[in-house]
């Protein structure tokens, strides 16, 4: 920590030093428009305010940025964001989202994500319904670190704020077109502009495809890819100068092949289940194991999920005049309705074989088929808000409101026939009431102090219907157990800093803020009664320490901001990951006793000429376990059996006692998984100046990001280890100088460098007695694991 603290001081005097250099240069000379960065203004605080002027750390990747990187969907924004990661899950109700290696991992409908997806000032209820197209982006603000002092308790580690464009008072729009070589089509068109003096409107729709980059020797498809529609409108109405109305529908289907992993490695000599009638050399005939494999086998419906969202938001400002005692103050309603549901489906065997006509061995069921997972999740989300804004000038400024969300979410899952039998239907109610504040006042013209505090009381509420069946065989007898419970809970989360005006330019802030996220149940295929006896899983709490600099230099062709962090994180709900001998995949939730994360972050956008720019970030996070002395163990770790209930292993010793009944070991001071220590991303773009006579202009760019090694793994299991690399992406093209056309060609992951987003280590359920040392290992590669080339042409009218 203390060599972080020496190179953000060593830091803050060279800019000091650049910034006086600059100053006088400036002075003796007129600022050029031309070489200057444009203001960025955020709402990351929940008022219009210019990012160099927000004592928070957050990123602001602004439209140009997002289009230059063809920026589709919240995958893509970990790519220029370095703080932030994905934990992919078997289908896409089970992804989450990370920030500084924090981000609960849950199968679960009633645990909350530590992210929270916020699109237009509305949150999203359930973080799934988050991972669709992303289009229309005007910005995404990247807040690190607890914000739930203005975003309450679902952003306990940090908050994606996505931005969408306004209507505009002029008429226009933009279509966009895109294709790829391995199979990947998009296109989209925006129309907007005023209905009459007093009504404005905007319309998006857009359609992408991709066929994914595995491929099912069994269909001749490939897997992992998606396809979507979404289509989003904006009306306001401004009846009279101080009150705005506006109505926001919004509508989005998403079919995805999702998430197949291509076996690695596989001793030879295994069959599936055991199973001789159906050997590996049979089931997976015609793939070849290595690091670079693609192949899968399996039935039609490999896997995935078809969802649609419906909603809307309303939303009303009034902004007070000459007269009232609250002249210059806005009072703004915000209320949403939203609904998700998405139908899962997968192909659990990694098959194309009918192997339950021989299984179990011993006894079998005959039935001629495979296994597989059928379900749905709904989820219904209310949000209300009132918010009072106060004017951006004077020495006292601040937001103050009232909030009320209700989330209604049902799980539903079917699994068999015969192999991991498990059918039950989980749903889950919270509420939130809060009310929060957040203020900054002006001491003297160069310090300002600001702090907020929230009220939260938390309802929640589940039921739990699971059909337990008498055994595996066809048309068993079955019962039924139903559980249930309601609780409550209230918290309050502050934030209190202090920020200093070197110069009108050099900024810096010193914050202490807490984090709050809400009790929770582990509502999965192994809910039992003595789960449930244990329920609710205790609330997360959170400090967080940051010290940062933000900064304008060289007559505003340069912002750097650098922030230094450390947050403890208590009570960390997340679910760790098993997988039994047939290749059953399980979760269990625990609370974790105590993580840490500290770090540096660096932020910087330069101006090197009228036309060369260049953006990029770089995080240093260390984020480890500091209590957890009953972790998971991994598969094939030697275990140490001691009959005394008292016994505590040593950290990365895995041991078995009566007090654990399993296999547990202590994980302190052990890194945080799928958590790059080091992580960056630069990326610019260069206008090539072409004679005047030339009616377009030519432009160049590049996008470098690199990672540091990860554990995909809690447990630290040495075979899920993704090494270091980086990826290389090249643009060209050509633009009127009338802005209206441009063509862009492209190849992504340059270099072809191959990287997993997830590693298992596993036989996939295949074994034999006479291998009791068999070994596997399988990848999910990502989007861009493989180079690929593609054009995109954008025309403005």
């Amino acid at each position: 920590m203390r060599a972080i603290q020496r190179t953000l001081l060593a830091s803050t005097a060279m800019l000091a030093a650049v910034a006086a250099s600059s100053a006088a240069h400036a002075q003796a000379a007129s600022s050029d428009p031309s070489v200057q960065l444009e203001e960025i203004i955020v709402t990351s605080t929940k008022r219009a305010e210019r990012l160099q002027d927000v004592p928070v750390s957050v990123t602001a990747l602004t439209q140009d940025v997002i289009e230059r990187n063809n920026v589709r969907e919240l995958g893509d924004v970990v790519k220029l964001s370095p703080a932030i990661s994905i934990d992919y899950g078997s289908q896409p109700g089970n992804f989450s989202i990370k920030m500084r290696g924090i981000g609960t991992f849950s199968n679960g409908i009633a645990v909350e994500s530590d992210v929270a997806v916020v699109i237009d000032d509305v949150p999203i209820g359930f973080q799934a319904a988050a991972f669709k197209d992303l289009i229309d982006v005007e910005r995404v603000e990247v807040l690190r670190g607890p914000q739930s002092t203005l975003f309450g308790k679902s952003a306990i580690a940090g908050v994606l704020n996505i931005v969408t464009a306004a209507p505009s008072n002029t008429f226009g729009g933009k279509a966009m077109a895109l294709t790829t070589d391995d199979g990947e089509k998009r296109a989209g068109f925006t129309v907007t502009g005023p209905v009459n003096d007093t009504v404005r409107m905007r319309l998006t729709v857009a359609k992408s495809d991709y066929d994914g980059n595995l491929k099912n020797l069994t269909t001749g498809k490939n897997v992992n890819g998606s396809s979507g529609l979404t289509a989003t409108a904006k009306i306001e109405w401004t009846p009279t100068q101080s009150l705005k109305l506006s109505l926001a529908p919004r509508f989005n289907h998403n079919v995805s092949s999702c998430c197949a992993s291509a076996i690695t490695e596989l001793t030879p000599g295994l069959n599936y289940q055991g199973e001789p009638a159906f050997p590996a050399t049979l089931t997976l005939r015609g793939i070849t194991f290595d690091k670079n494999n693609h192949f899968v086998r399996a039935d039609d419906r490999i896997g995935g999920g078809n969802s649609e969202v419906f909603g809307g938001t309303a939303r009303l400002d009034y902004d007070f005049g000459e007269g009232s005692i609250l002249k210059g103050h806005t009072v703004s309603s915000i209320t949403s309705r939203d609904r998700w549901k998405m139908r899962d489906f997968q192909d659990i065997d990694g098959t194309d074989q009918p192997f339950l006509l021989g299984f179990p061995v011993a006894s079998p069921s005959g039935v001629n088929s495979g296994a597989v997972i059928n379900g749905y999740f709904h989820a219904r989300s209310t949000t209300q808000e009132f918010r009072l804004t106060s004017p951006g000038a004077g020495r006292l400024r601040y937001v103050a409101g009232l909030w009320y969300a209700k989330n209604d979410l049902d799980r539903y899952l079917n699994r068999g026939p015969v192999l991991q039998l498990a059918r039950y239907l989980a749903q889950s109610t919270n509420e939130n009431y809060s009310a929060y504040a957040n203020a900054t006042l002006d001491l003297t013209d160069k310090l300002s102090l600001t702090g907020g505090a929230r009220i939260n009381r938390q309802k929640i509420r589940y039921t739990f219907d699971k059909t337990i069946f008498a055994s595996t065989a066809p048309g068993a007898a079955t019962t039924h157990q139903l559980f249930g419970r309601s609780d409550q809970d209230d918290a309050v989360t502050g934030k209190i800093g202090v920020q200093y005006r070197w110069t009108p330019d050099i900024m810096t802030f010193a914050t202490y803020s807490t984090g709050y996220k809400g009790q929770a149940y582990d509502l999965v295929s192994t809910f039992d009664a003595r789960i449930a006896a244990q329920m609710p899983v205790p609330p997360e709490t959170a400090k967080n320490y940051e010290l940062g600099i933000k900064s304008s230099l060289l007559d505003r062709r340069i912002y750097f901001n650098a922030t230094l962090f450390r947050a403890d994180y208590h009570g960390f709900q997340t679910s760790v990951t098993s997988f039994l001998p047939d290749g059953t995949f399980l979760t269990f939730l625990n609370s974790v006793g105590h993580l840490r994360t500290q770090g540096l972050e660096l932020d910087a956008v330069a101006r090197i000429t009228s036309n060369f720019r260049l953006n990029g970030a770089f995080a240093y996070t260390d984020a480890t376990v500091v209590d957890f002395p009953n972790g998971p163990c991994y598969s094939g770790q030697p275990t140490t059996v001691s009959a005394d209930p008292a016994f505590v292993g040593a950290p990365g010793v895995c041991y078995n006692t009566p007090r654990t009944n399993g296999r547990v070991q202590n994980l302190h001071g052990k890194r945080l998984n799928n958590t790059p220590r080091y992580k960056f991303s630069l990326g610019g773009q260069y206008d090539i100046d072409l004679p005047d006579d030339v009616p377009f202009k030519a432009f160049v760019g590049a996008t470098v990001r690199w990672q540091d090694d990860i554990n995909f793994a809690l447990s630290q299991d040495p075979r899920t280890v993704q090494k270091a690399y980086g990826v290389t992406d090249l643009t060209v093209g050509i633009a009127d100088r009338d802005g209206k056309y441009k063509l862009t060609a492209f190849a992504n992951n340059l270099f072809d460098k191959r990287y997993a987003q997830g590693l298992g280590n596993g036989t996939s359920g295949y074994s034999n007695p006479a291998i009791p040392t068999a070994q596997g290992k399988t990848w999910f590669p990502g989007r861009d694991a493989f180079r690929y080339f593609g054009a995109r042409l954008d025309v403005n009218f």
